[in-house]
């Protein structure tokens, strides 16, 4: 593989693993030869039910006949959005009755520690430490991993 695409691409770590890929299909990636490496990371949890699953395959075909992105945070009605808030509600206790919707887990820690600051009127966040919380400022700013920053 051409290690030149490290050039163009920000690195994650010093040392990348540089394997490309060409396909994914359940726990597996496939290198360019048919190699067969297994996912243990499932795209940070994003494929966690396997790559290529054939409901989330048919449900995106459904949506990208619809429309594929109008706006977040509210803006415009959108049923699928509703209904999986109403699903995620009825799972939280009676006095946690609305979910905030966020492309990725950093964004989420984001307004984790936003509504954390808000509610306890507070600054300071307790977080783990040597751990990895994303890679936005604030979500950074509470790794304890120096590494990281």
């Amino acid at each position: 593989m051409d290690p030149s695409y490290l050039d163009r691409l920000a690195k994650t770590n010093l040392n990348p693993l540089g394997i490309e890929i060409v396909k994914a299909e359940g726990n597996y990636l496939y290198g360019p030869g048919e190699e067969r490496y297994l996912d243990f990371i499932s795209g940070i949890a994003v494929s966690n039910i396997g790559h290529r699953h054939p409901k989330v395959i048919e449900a995106i075909k459904h949506q990208a006949d619809r429309y594929l992105h109008v706006m977040a945070f509210g803006e415009y009605k959108q049923d699928v959005q509703v209904e999986l808030a109403r699903r995620l509600s009825n799972l939280l206790p009676e006095n946690l009755d609305c979910v905030y919707l966020t492309n990725s887990g950093t964004e989420a820690n984001e307004g984790a520690l936003k509504l954390a600051k808000r509610i306890t009127g507070k600054s300071k966040i307790v977080s783990c430490y040597h751990s990895y919380h994303g890679s936005t400022h604030g979500s950074l700013s509470v790794t304890g991993n120096e590494n990281k920053k």
